[in-house]
């Protein structure tokens, strides 16, 4: 069984409901990326937008859990202002040459997923082993077998590299 750490940045709530999905899914470590701003209320998401527009990296609080220890990390985070949220791009910017495998998950209203994968795989400096856009709620039919697809594609892609590992 592959080590899987699942963490993410959450606003509202929703990206952290899908991200605890996963981490049953998966047996996973769970992690929120702590930061010291409030971002709650219409304050908070002003200034989320901000930050999101001009590709801040906010500070964050120092990780629980260290990203090389595992086979694989997914994260996930809500799209804000077309690209990923603030905390989720300093945690990478920190991070990525710890990172093994990933894959990327994020949450949305509106558009912007693929600029949003497209700045966190620069980021990481690596291309997902899947990606998911969850546009509902996670709880919703079709977002769940949304959620259960994009888990199916990661044990799929775990599985191979493990039959890899094993031939080699």
């Amino acid at each position: 069984m592959s080590k899987v750490l699942v963490l993410c940045c959450s606003r509202s709530g929703r990206t952290r409901a899908v991200g605890a999905a996963l981490v049953q899914r998966f047996n996973a470590d769970f992690e929120i990326i702590g930061e010291a701003a409030d971002r709650s209320g219409l304050m908070g998401f002003l200034r989320s937008v901000v930050d999101a527009v001009f590709s801040r990296c906010v500070p964050i609080a120092p990780p629980h859990y260290d990203a090389a220890r595992y086979d694989l990390v997914i994260i996930g985070t809500p799209v804000w202002a077309g690209t990923m949220s603030a905390p989720v791009r300093a945690w990478l910017t920190a991070n990525r040459r710890k990172l093994p495998l990933v894959a990327f998950f994020c949450t949305q209203h509106g558009r912007g997923d693929a600029g949003a994968f497209r700045d966190m795989a620069a980021l990481a400096g690596k291309q997902p082993v899947a990606s998911c856009t969850v546009r509902s709620d996670p709880e919703a039919g079709d977002e769940r077998r949304n959620v259960d697809f994009f888990a199916r594609r990661i044990e799929r892609r775990l599985d191979r590299a493990a039959n890899l590992e094993w031939a080699a």
